[in-house]
C-alpha cells in the first residue's frame, strides 16, 4: 500500500504535469542548493517551474510516451513545466553545457521530445527576437521607399546659391 505522502506527491505532480503544455525532464542531481535556487528563480521568471520528484511517481503522473523515459533511473528526476518551451530549454541548455544537468527528454504539444530535439529548440531565437525579426520585415519595404523619396528630393531640389561676400 502507497504512502499518504507519496499519494499527495503524486496528486501535486500529476496536476502540475496535466496543466502544462510542455515538459522537461532532468536529471539534477549534481546541482548545489545554491545552482538549485538559481535553476528556479530564471525558471520561475520566464514563468515555469520546477518539481523534483522520485521517478515512480513521475512514471505515474507524466503521459505514456514520455514515461519510458523514466526507466533505468534510480534517483529523483526534475519536471520543468512551462508554457515558452523555447525560453525553458535555453535555461536547461546552458546548464547541461557546463555539465550541471543531464536532459533526459521531453513533451511538447502532446509529442515525446529526446535530448537532441531539446537541444534543437533551445537553439532556436527567443519570442522577443522573432517579434523583432518580424517588425523588421515589415518595415524594410517602408523604410526603403523613404530613402528613395528623399534622393529623389535631393537630385530635384535646385542647387543652393553662394553666399553673397559682405562688404
Amino acid at each position: 500500500m502507497p504512502s499518504a505522502i507519496n499519494q499527495m506527491m503524486l496528486t501535486e505532480v500529476k496536476a502540475l504535469v496535466d496543466k502544462s503544455s510542455s515538459l522537461i525532464l532532468i536529471d539534477a542531481s549534481r546541482l548545489k542548493s545554491d545552482e538549485s535556487l538559481k535553476l528556479r528563480r530564471d525558471l520561475r521568471g520566464i514563468g515555469a517551474q520546477l518539481k523534483v520528484s522520485k521517478v515512480a511517481i513521475l512514471q505515474r503522473a507524466v503521459p505514456a510516451a514520455i514515461s519510458k523515459i523514466c526507466v533505468g533511473t534510480r534517483s529523483s528526476l526534475g519536471v520543468v513545466m512551462a508554457t515558452d518551451m523555447v525560453a525553458a530549454a535555453k535555461i536547461v541548455a546552458d546548464l547541461a553545457k557546463d555539465d550541471k544537468i543531464a536532459v533526459r527528454g521531453g513533451m511538447m504539444d502532446g509529442e515525446a521530445l529526446d535530448a537532441k530535439q531539446l537541444k534543437r529548440i533551445s537553439e532556436l531565437p527567443s519570442k522577443h527576437q522573432l517579434q523583432g525579426m518580424l517588425v523588421n520585415v515589415l518595415a524594410a519595404p517602408i523604410v526603403g521607399f523613404a530613402r528613395v523619396i528623399a534622393e529623389i528630393a535631393k537630385k530635384q531640389s535646385p542647387p543652393a546659391e553662394p553666399a553673397a561676400p559682405a562688404a
